[in-house]
């Protein structure tokens, strides 16, 4: 995973309501008004990963998460057999060093489901 700095994200035009978009090192995100993002994390084969802060907590207890785009899922068939492997690992583990899927941001539509949103907890370091 390659580390980028926070001037790499950039604010896009809103293309539907309810969603922020943004360009992070050269990749489209788009999610939720309910995760601002704090700090791009890095990037790898898979995926860009940033870390935001959950705005539907309570005030006085903020909560931060790692979001994970993983472009073209489905474009590969290998992709996205690791892909699947991923999820299921995450789900199914309940392990203090396996990261757990807190939710997915859903797709736009069926027609436009081309990638996918992680959001998981943060980790302050990984295995590098």
């Amino acid at each position: 995973m390659k580390k980028v700095n926070a001037d790499d994200v950039i604010e896009l035009e809103k293309t539907r309501p309810g969603f922020n978009k943004y360009l992070i090192y050269n990749t489209e995100f788009e999610i939720s008004e309910r995760f601002k993002i704090v700090d791009p994390m890095g990037y790898g084969a898979y995926g860009v990963v940033v870390a935001a802060q959950d705005l539907d907590t309570s005030e006085d207890q903020e909560e931060y998460v790692a979001i994970k785009k993983i472009e073209r899922a489905f474009e590969h068939k290998i992709f996205m057999l690791r892909t699947l492997r991923e999820l299921i690992t995450m789900r199914v583990l309940d392990h203090e060093n396996v990261l757990s899927v807190r939710t997915m941001i859903k797709p736009e539509s069926k027609a436009t489901f081309d990638d996918i949103y992680l959001v998981s907890e943060l980790m302050e370091t990984d295995l590098g």
